[in-house]
């Protein structure tokens, strides 16, 4: 007797890893001015995350852009240049700790040329939750089989002939994210509030794979 059963896995997990993605923009007249102003900025900012504690290789640059800037005219119908739009984004990452993240975002509080930002809190160890996913939607999926044989009388083997499932193709975060055009909006106190009384929500994931087993 072959029996096809949908196994379900869930996971409730509290975040332990927080990614930090710093964006940062700049626009000048000239070309020189904007690659070398804006590298500048890039800079003073790593500059000031090693201060806190943080080595230089662990702020990784993610993209990079340095384009002309035109703007359409109405009267002449055309695009003319209206100088130069540097771009660059920053990402770091490290162990869930909210003291350190609001201390970042006082001393960023406190720049004139503060990037934009976004917090996501997330997991280190992606392949465990994985694998604590599969073993749960498998164990769910036997349940099932044992006692669907059960019900038919044939509970005496049960052994799995196949399983099919969906490959994990994406992170695993938490729906709780912080997200601000720039952090100078906020006053110096916002990592202390942060730190009293920010919680991010557990991430919950689910996974379904599908089980062919044999009873008799």
């Amino acid at each position: 007797m072959e029996i096809i059963v949908k196994g379900i896995g869930e996971i409730n997990v509290k975040p332990n890893l927080i990614k930090l993605t710093f964006n940062f923009n700049l626009k000048e007249k000239s070309y020189d001015g904007a690659i070398k102003n804006g590298i500048k900025n890039v800079e003073s900012y790593i500059l000031l995350l090693t201060k806190l504690g943080f080595n230089k290789e662990d702020i990784k640059t993610n993209s990079f852009r340095l384009s002309e800037n035109k703007e359409y005219n109405e009267k002449t119908r055309t695009y003319v240049s209206n100088g130069y739009l540097y771009y660059q984004c920053v990402n770091l990452e490290f162990d869930y700790d909210m003291s350190k993240l609001s201390e970042i975002i006082d001393k960023t509080s406190k720049l004139n040329n503060g990037p934009s930002y976004t917090i996501n809190f997330t997991i280190k160890d992606d392949k465990k939750l994985e694998e604590e996913l599969l073993d749960d939607a498998y164990k769910n999926a036997e349940f099932q089989a044992k006692a669907i044989a059960k019900s038919c009388g044939k509970d005496k083997t049960l052994n799995c002939k196949k399983i099919s499932f969906q490959p994990f193709d994406e992170s695993f975060y938490s729906p709780t994210s912080f997200d601000r055009i720039k952090m100078a909006d906020y006053g110096s106190s916002i990592g202390e509030s942060l730190q009293n009384v920010f919680v991010p929500e557990n991430i919950q994931v689910q996974k379904e794979i599908y089980c062919l087993f044999e009873a008799e």
